[in-house]
């Protein structure tokens, strides 16, 4: 069995497993580069232990294309990637030993969330209040979208409308660049984020933001107001509750508030939580068994 086709069949079973677009993206990313590492469309058969320690030790790992040393967090991402494959391949049976069985995350702090405060939230308002031309409109309802709902950028410009007369779904959101044919293309992704990141020079944001943070954003609001984080995980389409460390700004994860369930913890805090019982494990919590 060749890598490629190994790669193929294993993102066909992560996609069939329920696993996310991203998450099928990224480990797509790492094997490929694993494959055009090794060179010469390898055999499965030929990869020993030695040769994936070497992979994450190269600088196709360690550096990313313009030469700068890649967060521990995303080479985790791809050992994880390794080990998750080469476990498929010897349940596949096209392989009898897991050459990744020795391989082990690295220890890396949580990349803390960016989030916007409700200063800066106006300014940009006011900004795209102030703008004119055909795309202001537009723009205007991509921003409070992506604040109102906490929808990925990537799912957001993918919607259409439905016509409803037998012709074909049209995008919701349409490319403005002045081309003929501009006004029935499908906006992209990177169109918003570069037009983000100038909405943000002109309202003199200093720190840097990204569309994600609007994400973020979202999530931080709706636990302020809420308390209840199975509302945020729901929000957000999230498979584990503890996923919500990565969205969660850290003045609400330490902020001690408590949970629309009861318990008198700080919820975001406290690892123990129990979330088939719904009961915290902590003894310093009333809700405790």
């Amino acid at each position: 069995m060749k890598l490629a086709d190994a790669t193929d069949r294993f993102t066909r079973q992560l996609a069939a497993n329920g696993r996310s677009h991203h998450t099928r993206a990224a480990y797509r990313r790492d094997l490929e580069a694993l494959a055009k590492w090794l060179g010469n469309k390898p055999d499965l058969g030929h990869i020993t232990p030695d040769v994936p320690a070497r992979f994450l030790c190269s600088v196709a790992v360690l550096r990313t294309p313009d030469g700068k040393l890649r967060a521990a967090l995303t080479v985790n991402r791809t050992k994880s990637a390794l080990r998750s494959f080469f476990a498929f391949c010897v349940e596949s049976g096209w392989i009898k030993d897991n050459p990744a069985r020795l391989i082990r995350s690295s220890p890396a702090a949580a990349k803390e969330p960016t989030t916007l405060t409700e200063d800066e939230i106006g300014r940009l308002r006011t900004t795209l209040a102030e703008a004119d031309g055909p795309c202001a409109i537009r723009d205007s309802l991509i921003f409070e979208v992506l604040l109102g709902t906490g929808i990925r950028l990537g799912l957001l410009v993918r919607e259409n409308v439905r016509t409803g007369d037998g012709r074909p779904d049209i995008p919701l959101f349409r490319s403005q660049s002045g081309s003929a044919t501009a006004g029935k293309r499908r906006l992209g992704a990177r169109q918003v984020q570069l037009q983000f990141a100038a909405l943000c020079h002109a309202a003199d944001l200093t720190r840097r933001v990204s569309v994600h943070s609007l994400r973020h954003t979202f999530a931080t609001r709706l636990y302020h107001k809420t308390g209840d984080q199975y509302l945020v995980q729901r929000a957000l389409g999230h498979r584990q509750i503890t996923s919500r460390r990565s969205v969660l700004a850290p003045a609400m994860i330490d902020s001690g508030r408590p949970s629309a369930r009861g318990c008198s913890c700080s919820v975001i805090d406290n690892r123990r939580f129990c979330v088939l019982f719904s009961r915290c494990r902590s003894r310093r919590c009333a809700t405790a068994p």
